[in-house]
């Protein structure tokens, strides 16, 4: 069991460690709205609880990857060629 901020014991989620979409949004430095709409358009996997959308650890860290190389291919185009 893990100690829950407020004090209380929480059982760890079968699903690993599960991030709010602001947490993400911190996180990434985007607004809560962009990560929303990675989740909707399926760029980013989200788990829904009823009404509460959350964002496994796993999948964020995939998520990660993809953006890293991401950026790293939108360096090298910008990288001058020499003539």
């Amino acid at each position: 069991m893990e100690q829950h901020p407020t004090g209380m014991a929480t059982q760890a989620s079968p699903l690993g460690r599960l991030y709010k979409t602001s947490e993400v949004a911190t996180m990434l430095r985007v607004a809560q709205r962009t990560v929303e709409d990675w989740i909707r358009s399926g760029q980013l996997k989200g788990v829904r609880y009823g009404r509460l959308l959350r964002v496994r650890e796993a999948d964020l860290t995939t998520f990660g990857e993809v953006l890293q190389g991401h950026s790293a291919a939108v360096a090298h185009a910008g990288e001058a060629t020499p003539l």
